[in-house]
């Protein structure tokens, strides 16, 4: 991410409660995308096993996307502060889905 304040980059799980932080929504909206996309070449070329595997892979992974938002958002756990406030500065920063 980058505050629109004092132009510093952060990443947007470094709040998060997972211990260690867990990916930003945009590492996992980018997944997303990649595993769908993926799945569905292999649903056209009816590449067997593949596609029911890689069709429950997307799913999950597509279902993480929206729990890193709400985790990024908040400041639970072990956070100390959301992933919207900047380190640097302390100004709120909005956290979208493709935040990275």
């Amino acid at each position: 991410m980058k505050c629109a304040q004092c132009r510093t980059r952060y990443s947007a799980a470094d709040a998060q409660p997972a211990p260690g932080g867990s990916s930003a929504p945009g590492v996992l909206l980018v997944l997303a995308v990649v595993f769908i996309c993926s799945t569905a070449i292999a649903f056209v070329l009816d590449v067997a096993y593949v596609k029911w595997v890689g069709f429950g892979i997307s799913v999950f992974v597509a279902m993480q996307v929206p729990i890193a938002w709400a985790d990024c958002r908040s400041s639970a756990g072990l956070a100390e502060r959301g992933g919207e406030t900047c380190p640097k500065c302390g100004s709120e920063n909005p956290v979208r889905l493709w935040s990275l």
